[in-house]
């Protein structure tokens, strides 16, 4: 009679199709959570109320990256290639969590004050809805999603953004000040992550803490991946911001169009959630296969994702914005266009680049798009305002996602002609841990 498998390797064996249902459900629930609370804020705050909270969220999302430390990037394959060894685990969970915490110490403060500073109105919403959003850098999801866990993301990471919406919206509408919102945001965000940490600490003959200096070199090895997801923001997660600064009688419009596109966004990471460990949980002809069936896959959902938000958002946006904001469908489309290109993007990283070891190609093209886009965001807002600043964040996905094929094959190219392994290792590893 043959072994039977761990669990854990059924788990990463599943098909593709009932890993994404499992996925999808919960970060699709995770996505639309913060649209329940929409309605309610703008009825009682109004286009100005709203605006803050979008600008809290988007600089709060900024600060997150560099909290995150690039392990929502990575994270999913490391956990899933050392499934086999609970004390590899314990020091990717422990060693990911000081240098986090040590990172949030500095980074939280800076972003209130920031917030506070910028805010055109509300700001001490601003302050505090950024530092909530901020605190989405101490998720342990990609843990989860490492071990093919979809019902461990449920209760870490969907019951809490599904509550503090639900709660949120009934606050408002009872009459609970604008500045509650964030609050309870905060409040949930770190009930989270204790409940995340009472989940994973583990026992004491697996747990393995760093001490100061491994937490040092883990922060500096991870430096290129924050440079990456940051550079990422400059243009995305900084562009509400730099909409306001130069064309603020558009932002309330664009806000809104970025809000509903980061919904589609969201909506393409339980592909990337679903598929990444179930691709890394492979080797040889059998990876080939799956890492061309998680890019279409990926990449479908964007397309889907782009026609839904251009026909659905001029249909419901007097529901979703109260009436307050009126989106146009050719406003919707400009901004809709560019999920198809984020969507090959992630695939792309997810299943070929990060796997492989290629991260500094997934940081060449993310600070490429940085260099070419905040420019361009800001030259495209002042000419054609909200329309043009969402074309600005086409052309500048486009030219990630064409830097990320260009360097992959120069780099290709040169290790064919020298007969050299291709540089990086296959993932990053916790500080001092040198094996793969």
């Amino acid at each position: 009679m043959p072994p039977s498998r761990s669990a854990p390797a059924a788990r990463r064996d599943r098909p593709p199709l009932l890993r994404v249902v499992q996925f999808y459900g919960l970060t699709a629930a995770t996505a639309v959570a913060p649209l329940v609370a929409l309605p309610a804020i703008t009825s009682s705050a109004g286009a100005a109320g709203f605006a803050a909270v979008v600008l809290g969220q988007t600089l709060g999302a900024a600060a997150a990256v560099v909290v995150l430390m690039g392990w929502g990037l990575v994270g999913a394959h490391v956990v899933a290639v050392r499934q086999g060894s609970p004390e590899q685990l314990q020091e990717v969970y422990w060693t990911s969590l000081f240098t986090r915490l040590a990172v949030s110490a500095v980074v939280l403060p800076v972003v209130a004050l920031v917030a506070f500073l910028v805010a055109p109105d509300e700001p001490a919403v601003v302050a505090l809805m950024a530092v909530g959003s901020s605190l989405v850098g101490l998720t342990s999801s990609w843990y989860f999603v490492g071990l093919g866990r979809s019902g461990l993301v449920a209760v870490y990471e969907t019951l809490p953004q599904v509550g503090v919406s639900v709660l949120g919206s009934i606050a408002l509408w009872l009459g609970m000040p604008l500045v509650g919102f964030p609050l309870l945001t905060i409040a949930a965000n770190l009930l989270a992550v204790l409940l995340a940490f009472l989940r994973l600490r583990g026992d004491r003959a697996t747990r393995r803490v760093p001490g100061i200096r491994a937490t040092i070199t883990s922060l500096r090895e991870q430096a290129p991946l924050i440079v990456s997801s940051l550079a990422t923001y400059a243009w995305t997660g900084f562009a509400v911001t730099l909409v306001a600064a130069v064309a603020p009688a558009s932002l309330p419009l664009f806000a809104a169009l970025y809000r509903v596109q980061l919904l589609g966004r969201a909506l393409l990471f339980p592909f990337k959630n679903a598929l990444q460990s179930w691709v890394s949980g492979s080797r040889g002809a059998e990876r080939a296969g799956r890492t061309r069936t998680a890019v279409l896959a990926t990449g479908a959902a964007g397309l889907l994702a782009a026609v839904s938000m251009t026909i659905l958002t001029p249909v419901l946006d007097g529901l979703i914005f109260s009436g307050t904001i009126e989106v146009g469908v050719g406003e919707a489309a400009a901004m809709a266009s560019s999920l198809v290109v984020v969507s090959l993007s992630l695939g792309y990283s997810a299943y070929v680049l990060i796997p492989a070891g290629l991260t500094r190609v997934v940081v060449a093209s993310t600070v490429t798009g940085a260099v070419v886009g905040a420019p361009l965001l800001l030259l495209g807002a002042r000419a054609g305002g909200a329309v043009g600043a969402s074309l600005a964040i086409l052309v500048t996905e486009t030219v990630v996602l064409a830097t990320a094929l260009g360097v992959r094959s120069v780099v290709g190219r040169r290790a064919r002609r020298t007969a050299a392994p291709l540089p990086d290792r296959p993932s990053p590893v916790p500080a001092g841990d040198a094996r793969d």
